[in-house]
C-alpha cells in the first residue's frame, strides 16, 4: 500500500486552513520528497464553493517554482469537504490532474476533522496510509 508521511506542523497547518475557510472548501498543495512531506502550500479558492474548488493555473505554476527552489517535489493536492465524507467524489477524479500526486481530502463533517489519503488511476480510486509523524 502506498503511504505519505506528514509532518505535524505541516497537517496542523492543513487542518486550520480548511477550518478558516469553512463553509467552502479549501485547498493546496504539500510538498516533500519520497513519501515525506515537509512543505504546505495554502491555495486560494477561487470558485468560492462548498462543493468544488478552482485554482488558476498561473498561481499554480507560480507555486510550483517555488517548490521546485526548494528541491520538493508536488506530494499530494489536499482539500477539505465541508459536509461530506472524505472520499473523492466524482468531480474530484475528473479532475485530478496527475496520477503521481495523490489527493489528501480533510472532511469537517464530524466533530474532529478526519484525513484521509488517495491514489487516483483513472477513474479508480485507492486509499493510501496517511501518516503524522
Amino acid at each position: 500500500m502506498d503511504k505519505l508521511i506528514i509532518k505535524k506542523d505541516v497537517y496542523i497547518e492543513m487542518i486550520e486552513h480548511g477550518r478558516k475557510t469553512l463553509p467552502n472548501e479549501a485547498c493546496g498543495l504539500l510538498s516533500g520528497n519520497d513519501q515525506f512531506i515537509y512543505s504546505i502550500w495554502p491555495l486560494h479558492n477561487e470558485a468560492k464553493s462548498r462543493i468544488k474548488f478552482f485554482v488558476s493555473e498561473k498561481v499554480v505554476r507560480k507555486t510550483l517554482l517555488k517548490i521546485e527552489q526548494l528541491n520538493e517535489r508536488v506530494l499530494a493536492i489536499y482539500h477539505t469537504h465541508p459536509l461530506s465524507k472524505p472520499i473523492p467524489s466524482k468531480y474530484d477524479i475528473e479532475y485530478h490532474a496527475d496520477e503521481a500526486v495523490k489527493m489528501v481530502i480533510v472532511s469537517y463533517r464530524t466533530k474532529l476533522p478526519v484525513a484521509k489519503c488517495y491514489r487516483i488511476r483513472g477513474l479508480v480510486y485507492e486509499e493510501c496510509l496517511f501518516l503524522i509523524d
